[in-house]
């Protein structure tokens, strides 16, 4: 059996040379690739198909292996849970997206794995070559997150961890507001209240209520209503009417999908007596009047950020954490508002004086 080294001696090169133009290498001409063949033909050379495929294996591995690593870092109660959030799957997407297309591997990580405590995690991850962590958006009840930071260039999504504060990137959850105000206001609405879980809004620094209560002051023409803010992670039927038959709200600012069923309830009609407009919708509807938060741009600014933290060598918690709000937001028109005065036909504007 004809072996390279046999080529080599006739064809004047080295094995290596050899061994590169039969797998048409980098790095090697066009000029060697066709001596080392024409030789080989003549040899009668035959690879072995199965050490052929056990070096591509091998090559296969040590690409892999020194091929830089970002890690997602998830907390759900089960290792998947966070699928089935479309606003953390479509983050990790956007994450994926930028990081990949400069040649980074992007991985979900579950901090919850059995056994394997912060510390042994982040030996796991530096041996794996990890060199960025994504922290996806955190349940309410959020583990301790004992990893060895100094090790890793960082960026939360969201502002739901507390301890240790890195980076963050954001979606700008006061424009949102903003551009509610905006549409409401338009459409002739003038006693708005917004609804709010006071969990979500102690983990998004009171950035929408804040929005809120700024819009007030600078509407004059208001009634303004004291928002509701449910004081758990959870919705409350009997306190959402109560809200609505003391404060009597013509528009309602919310995210929470059962406003519409306890409004129904209550007697009222949307959008005839009662308009209903979201800041957030976890599964968008055709129906639902709203913004539509593009997560995936949320993960690729994230993405980015990461990558320059890496590059740049800025590992570990830092001194002086930045935030980066991304204001990707589309607004859906939905049949749960009032129409817009220029979208208002003349025999409808009829039929309503």
């Amino acid at each position: 059996m004809v072996t390279q080294r046999e080529i080599a001696r006739a064809a004047g090169l080295s094995q290596t040379a050899v061994s590169l133009a039969l797998r048409n290498g980098a790095g090697v001409s066009r000029a060697t690739v066709d001596k080392v063949r024409a030789v080989a033909q003549r040899l009668g050379y035959r690879p072995d198909p199965l050490i052929s495929a056990l070096m591509s294996q091998r090559q296969a591995r040590t690409a892999a292996k020194l091929r830089a690593k970002v890690a997602f870092l998830t907390a759900f109660p089960t290792r998947d849970g966070w699928r089935r959030s479309r606003y953390i799957s479509d983050c990790f997407a956007g994450v994926q997206a930028a990081c990949s297309a400069r040649g980074y591997l992007v991985e979900p990580v579950w901090l919850f794995a059995p056994l394997i405590d912060g510390r042994r995690l982040s030996q796991i991850l530096w041996t794996q070559n990890v060199q960025g962590l994504v922290v996806a958006p955190l349940p309410v009840e959020n583990p301790p997150m004992d990893i060895d930071w100094k090790r890793f260039a960082a960026v939360s999504l969201d502002y739901s961890m507390a301890n240790p504060v890195l980076h963050r990137v954001v979606d700008d959850h006061a424009c949102g507001i903003d551009r509610l105000v905006e549409e409401t206001h338009r459409r002739g609405y003038r006693r708005p209240g917004i609804i709010l879980r006071a969990p979500q809004n102690v983990r998004t620094r009171y950035s929408r209520l804040g929005a809120f209560l700024a819009q007030a002051h600078l509407h004059p023409q208001w009634h303004p209503l004291p928002p509701l803010i449910l004081p758990a992670d959870r919705w409350d039927a009997r306190e959402f009417a109560d809200w609505v038959r003391r404060e009597r709200p013509d528009v309602i600012l919310t995210e929470e999908p059962e406003v519409m069923s306890a409004a129904a309830r209550v007697g009222l009609r949307v959008p005839r007596d009662t308009g209903v407009v979201f800041f957030h919708q976890e599964r968008p509807a055709r129906r639902l009047s709203g913004l539509l938060v593009n997560a995936e741009e949320v993960g690729r600014t994230a993405g980015s950020v990461l990558m320059r933290l890496i590059e740049t060598n800025e590992r570990g918690v830092p001194a002086v954490p930045n935030t980066t709000l991304v204001s990707s937001l589309t607004w859906h028109e939905g049949r749960t508002l009032r129409p817009s005065p220029e979208k208002v036909s003349p025999s409808h504007a009829a039929t309503a004086r």
